[in-house]
């Protein structure tokens, strides 16, 4: 929606990684990866530069240090829909 709405690809995806930290003038703690920093990142099969849209189709999801791929990722809703019954 942020690209359709006039930002490149490249300004929407640094709306949600960098523009944050810096924000809140946290570059020091997160908003990019680097070492010593908490980075949660996705992981996909296309550029999102070239199609934005790839970002919605991740391979997998690095989250805290846990590494959870598609199958998990897939798993997922299902999971806590079945708690939540």
């Amino acid at each position: 929606m942020i690209v359709e709405a006039g930002l490149s690809p490249f300004e929407a995806l640094r709306t949600g990684t960098v523009a944050p930290a810096e924000f809140f003038n946290t570059e020091d703690e997160f908003g990019r990866i680097h070492v010593s920093l908490a980075a949660d990142f996705i992981l996909l099969d296309g550029n999102p530069l070239e199609d934005v849209g790839a970002a919605s189709r991740p391979r997998g999801v690095m989250v805290r240090g846990v590494w959870l791929d598609r199958a998990r990722l897939d798993r997922g809703p299902a999971a806590i829909s079945a708690r939540h019954r």
